[in-house]
């Protein structure tokens, strides 16, 4: 279960607008709901609120945080190279 001040942390990394990719990761990884469709983005924004508990969304919401925070490190490398910082 995701707890409220990790909760706070991943929003900053996040943002508003996760459930998207959050979908994609789940559709790369083949998982879905009891009755074999993809989960909708009401049921990963409730397990990232904690109202409902689900590892693989919250695997998949970890897996996303890790991986935007690689891409804003790329990033940053970056600008500050051509910056010459």
């Amino acid at each position: 279960m995701i707890h409220k001040e990790q909760r706070k942390e991943l929003k900053k990394i996040l943002g508003y607008h996760y459930t998207a990719d959050v979908l994609k990761i789940l559709k790369e990884k083949k998982v879905t709901n009891r009755k074999g469709t993809a989960y909708g983005t009401s049921m990963i924004r409730n397990v990232f609120n904690g109202l409902n508990e689900n590892k693989e969304i919250e695997n998949a919401i970890m897996e996303l945080c890790i991986q935007t925070q690689e891409e804003t490190k790329k990033t940053v490398e970056k600008r500050n190279r051509i910056l010459g910082i």
